[in-house]
């Protein structure tokens, strides 16, 4: 295939950080605030607080992403991978409490949900540190690898 073919190919085939963090902060947020109107302050400063973040930082994710997407300029297209580390910590933190919350209470709604969720993101979240390989190079390398 020619060098335009395999990018336009790749381009349908790329899943971007903010595809996923977006709404699982969004979920993350709506449960905080169910828990805070169910009087809950902790469920609603971890789940709401937690999911602000994560939502906060998959649009400066997708910010980025869109402004950069067709730079001419020797620029890295792809979002900043800093994103999928605060992504990935975040969710570390939510995983941690709420597995520990289901191993205390054994109620599989709202927390064992919540930490299967959680434990899919976190794989999402490796998969894109170990095999995007972006993590550590200078933006020239990195878009000479993405053209």
């Amino acid at each position: 295939r020619t060098k335009p073919e395999r990018a336009q190919t790749e381009t349908h085939l790329k899943m971007y950080d903010f595809c996923l963090t977006l709404p699982y902060g969004a979920i993350l947020m709506l449960g905080g605030l169910i828990g805070l109107m169910k009087g809950s302050f902790v469920s609603g400063v971890s789940g709401g607080g937690i999911g602000f973040a994560l939502v906060a930082t998959g649009w400066l994710s997708y910010q980025e992403w869109a402004e950069n997407k067709n730079a001419t300029e020797k620029r890295f297209r792809s979002p900043t991978y800093a994103y999928v580390v605060v992504g990935f910590l975040l969710t570390m933190i939510m995983t941690f409490l709420m597995g520990e919350r289901y191993m205390e209470t054994q109620e599989m709604f709202p927390s064992g949900y919540v930490a299967a969720m959680s434990v899919g993101m976190l794989a999402f979240y490796s998969y894109k540190l170990m095999f995007s390989g972006d993590v550590g190079s200078s933006a020239e390398r990195a878009y000479k690898r993405n053209d």
